[in-house]
């Protein structure tokens, strides 16, 4: 583990990149313990305090877990999820060859609040379906959810079985809605008490935050969605390109382009 103590770039980071290298490279591999500290600072002749940050850095990263009295291990890859693809939770870990079931918290037809009523080009007072889960793989909760969908175009959806059903897959077969496009924006935030409880983590750990709206054919809303990731089991892959500016661009290309979405 050979530093350049001469670099601008910190110790601390240039050995938790180095880990990272391994880790990428499948030398070490998930659930794999690293070595101590101290040893960590021989191998790479720096103090073990400066070892120490950059496991710290790392455990933080969501690269590394540290289980106290035990040591530090190498976690599972993060999920990625594919913004780009309209796919349910329950369709992406089929895709990817992982078992999702749900936990139903909520489920039932509400006045939504205003701004979804909007959201959905809903008439004040208009129905919707309220759809609350905990998506969970593996058993593991990975995301919490919270859908609306006008109760017009889906009568009986908040009496069905969503525990294991794909609602995308549903909405397709017994109610002829198909979702064709989503508009959505992420952010990042923080656990708040309550997600903290339904994930088991700590309140404050980093989490992620996609919310928007799908459309259907003519352009037509059929769902407005908030859902929280967990941070240090997701990342988000995005299809980003470079264009020429100097010809008109229509207006889904300009948001798009401005997203770094492909149009």
């Amino acid at each position: 583990m050979a530093l350049d103590k001469v670099s601008p770039i910190p110790l601390y980071y240039q050995l938790a990149e180095l880990i990272r290298e391994q880790i990428e490279s499948g030398e070490l591999k998930p659930g794999d313990q690293l070595p101590s500290e101290r040893e960590l600072g021989e191998r790479a002749d720096i103090s073990r305090m400066t070892a120490r940050q950059a496991v710290a850095y790392l455990v933080n990263q969501g690269t590394l877990v540290a289980r106290p009295g035990v040591g530090t291990f190498v976690v599972e890859p993060k999920l990625t999820h594919d913004a780009l693809h309209l796919l349910g939770f329950t369709e992406e870990m089929i895709h990817k060859g992982w078992a999702a079931t749900s936990r139903v918290l909520e489920q039932t037809l509400v006045t939504p609040p205003p701004p979804v009523t909007t959201w959905l080009e809903l008439k004040p007072g208009e129905p919707a379906v309220k759809i609350v889960r905990l998506r969970l793989s593996q058993d593991v909760p990975l995301l919490l959810e919270t859908i609306f969908l006008p109760a017009a175009l889906c009568p009986g959806l908040e009496s069905e079985d969503l525990g294991a059903k794909s609602l995308y897959t549903l909405l397709e077969q017994r109610y002829g809605l198909r979702l064709e496009r989503a508009r959505q924006t992420f952010e990042s935030t923080t656990a708040n008490e309550y997600e903290a409880r339904l994930f088991g983590i700590t309140p404050g750990a980093p989490m992620i935050l996609l919310e928007g709206v799908t459309y259907g054919s003519q352009g037509r809303p059929l769902e407005y969605f908030k859902a929280v990731y967990r941070g240090d089991r997701f990342k988000f892959e995005l299809d980003s390109y470079r264009n020429d500016l100097s010809y008109e661009l229509s207006g889904t290309q300009r948001v798009s382009l401005a997203l770094g979405l492909k149009p």
